[in-house]
Formats: structure tokens, sequence, C-alpha cells
């Protein structure tokens, strides 16, 4: 039996992408124009790679930018959004008081939230990246050795953290996890047995989760 695929993805741009604004997990964030066209473009790759109405589990982020981009992408694919398995383990990153707030605001207070290769300083009192880690390492275990395709849509940040543990990539020496190159907004990341590949899209993404 083949062992089981994971088409990994980020949500589409959402207005608070466009405004530079870090985004909370508890309030709907809209896709903008762009994002849905982007979630369109995943969905039409997806088609092309595993057929319409393929057999896949769909696993979505708790979050309304995430519901909406999966909506697009079950559209594309011809599969049923209502049977999606929802999770909070999937969400971005907690970026506690700094969420709703402009960057440059506050980056103006407490210096660079941006650190190298687009990831994100985590704020006092929010979510470091080990507690990312760990809530989807709780994911990966209630999915388990599932067979087949699964269909995961959820975040820049924590997607990058996942993808680092699934693909075995090392941990990162300042933040404390494994943590994968940065993707654009509208990537498909396809990762089985360990390894990584960019199905669609690239690389060189937004710090923008």
């Amino acid at each position: 039996m083949a062992s089981p695929r994971f088409f990994i993805m980020r949500h589409g741009e959402t207005v608070y992408n466009a405004a530079r604004r870090l985004q909370a997990n508890h309030i709907h964030t809209p896709l903008t124009a762009l994002g849905v066209q982007q979630a369109h473009a995943m969905g039409a790759a997806l088609r092309k790679a595993l057929g319409p109405s393929p057999a896949v589990t769909l696993h979505v982020s708790e979050t309304g930018r995430a519901l909406q981009t999966a909506a697009m992408i079950a559209h594309e694919l011809g599969i049923d959004w209502f049977a999606a398995k929802r999770t909070h383990d999937l969400k971005e990153i907690d970026m506690g008081s700094w969420c709703g707030r402009l960057y440059d605001d506050v980056e103006a207070e407490v210096g660079p939230i941006v650190i190298a290769d687009h990831l994100l300083r985590p704020a006092p009192d929010g979510e470091d990246y080990p507690m990312i880690a760990a809530r989807l390492a709780n994911w990966l275990e209630d999915v388990g050795d599932a067979p087949g395709d699964h269909v995961v849509v959820m975040h820049g940040i924590s997607s990058r953290v996942l993808r680092g543990m699934m693909a075995g990539y090392p941990v990162h020496p300042d933040l404390g996890a494994p943590i994968a190159p940065s993707l654009v907004q509208g990537s498909i990341s396809l990762v089985q047995d360990g390894r990584e590949e960019v199905l669609f899209g690239s690389e060189r993404g937004s710090e923008h989760a």
C-alpha cells in the first residue's frame, strides 16, 4: 500500500496581509480578490494532480481565512467542504497582544518582529515555535498513518513548522523547532515518506501569516 501523501498549503492573501497587520486566530480576516484567485489556482493545481472528485481527506485550520480558502479548493476539486476535518491544532502562530496591529506600529515599539528567512519573532505573551510544534505533533498523532491523500489548508508560519517536522528539516538554532523554507501564498507542498516537493508555486514567501 502506498504511503500517505500530504498536500500542504497556506490560505490565500487576506485583507490583513495586504494591510500588513498581524492576524489573530479568533476573528475572520477575509480573503482579498488576489487571495480568492490564489485559492482557486491551488484547487485547479490539485485537480490536475489528483483528478476530479478525488478520494482525499480535507484538513483545515479552524480560522475563517483557511475555511474560506478550503471552500474554493473543495469547489475546484469537486469534494465536500462540509466533510473537512477542522481543528485548532493547525492554526497560525498566536502573536498575543500584537494581533490586529500594524507591523510598523509594533516594530516602532519593540524593534524588528520579522527575523531572518521571513520568520516572525514570537510575542512575549504569544506562542513560541516549540509550542507550535507541540500542537502539530498532536495533530500528526491523531492523523496517524491513515492511508491515502490528505489536503491540508493552514497558515504561513505553522505550515513551515509542520513541513519541517514531516520532512526532517533541522531544528532552528534560535527558535527550537524544525522549520521548512518559506513559500509564497498560493503554493502547494507535497510531503511523502519524509520528503518534500514544491508541487505548485515557489519559494521566497512573505512573512505575513
